[in-house]
């Protein structure tokens, strides 16, 4: 990685996400304006990408701050989105950026405050919208608990496209997917949050199987294909594919879980050492 990809400053994310929630914006709108890449920018705002200082100058002169602001917190921070639906009038907004900015609300707060302890007028303050609004995109809170799932899945692919991207060989990639799954920052937090409850509501309502299942496959789809990949590369040689898999999911779903309930004095540091040394006989990590 070059040295604009090194973690940045922490508060940055946090206001820059102020800025975009002042503007009005959603990420996927803010990234079309200022020509910068979606995943680069999520990236960004999750707290493993340094943004660029001409990137910065662009955020700030499309959410109207300055670049102070974002760059170190001083300066006059972004007046705070109305939370009375003026926002619907003071500057057209499509269909989709409307849809963009209720899930990206839902997802926040369910992850944060947990699905049971969020309400639809919730959704609707957090994004300056009307309830109404919302229950045109979202007709019930179950199917936000469903679009925040679908979103965190994609948004977990883009990331693992980006980084395998980068990644020289299939062993790379394994390293790569590993640290993926670390809940190292708030948005890894967030993530690990929404397929928890999930995961809970799945057991209590059948109805939220299929789509946990389909989108769960999927995930260990990928790790199998990986695993080929890695047999391949010459590596795996006597490995039951299937079984290595099974593992591999097993033991990341359960160490996060134990770094997310504060169930044991894991780290996430300890979690990757644990993962890379549970598949070092197979595929010789270092």
């Amino acid at each position: 990685m070059t040295s604009t990809d090194e973690r940045p400053d922490t508060g940055v994310p946090e206001r820059v996400r102020a800025a975009i929630r002042s503007a009005g914006l959603s990420q996927r709108e803010l990234a079309h304006r200022i020509g910068m890449d979606p995943t680069a920018l999520s990236k960004a705002l999750r707290g493993t990408r340094r943004l660029r200082e001409e990137e910065l100058a662009a955020i700030a002169k499309a959410c109207a701050v300055s670049v102070r602001y974002l760059a170190s917190g001083t300066g006059p921070a972004p007046v705070a989105a109305p939370d009375d639906g003026r926002r619907d009038r003071a500057r057209p907004v499509s269909a989709q950026e409307r849809r963009d900015q209720i899930l990206e609300a839902a997802t926040v707060l369910i992850a944060r405050r947990g699905y049971h302890n969020v309400r639809v007028s919730d959704i609707a303050h957090y994004c300056g919208t009307s309830t109404a609004t919302v229950h045109y995109h979202f007709p019930s809170k179950e199917a936000t608990l469903h679009a925040a799932l679908e979103f965190y899945a994609r948004r977990f692919r883009e990331r693992l496209d980006d980084e395998f991207g980068h990644a020289s060989s299939a062993r790379e990639k394994l390293r790569r997917l590993i640290d993926v799954q670390l809940p190292l920052n708030p948005d890894d937090v967030d993530e690990w949050s929404v397929w928890i409850q999930f995961w809970n509501q799945a057991m209590l309502e059948p109805g939220l199987r299929p789509a946990q299942r389909r989108i769960y496959s999927s995930w260990r789809a990928l790790v199998v294909e990986l695993l080929h990949e890695c047999r391949s590369e010459g590596l795996a040689a006597g490995a039951d594919i299937e079984a290595l898999a099974d593992r591999f999911t097993a033991m990341v779903d359960g160490l996060a879980i134990q770094i997310l309930a504060g169930s044991t004095d894991l780290t996430p540091d300890r979690m990757r050492t644990l993962l890379r040394q549970a598949f070092e006989p197979h595929l010789t990590l270092t």
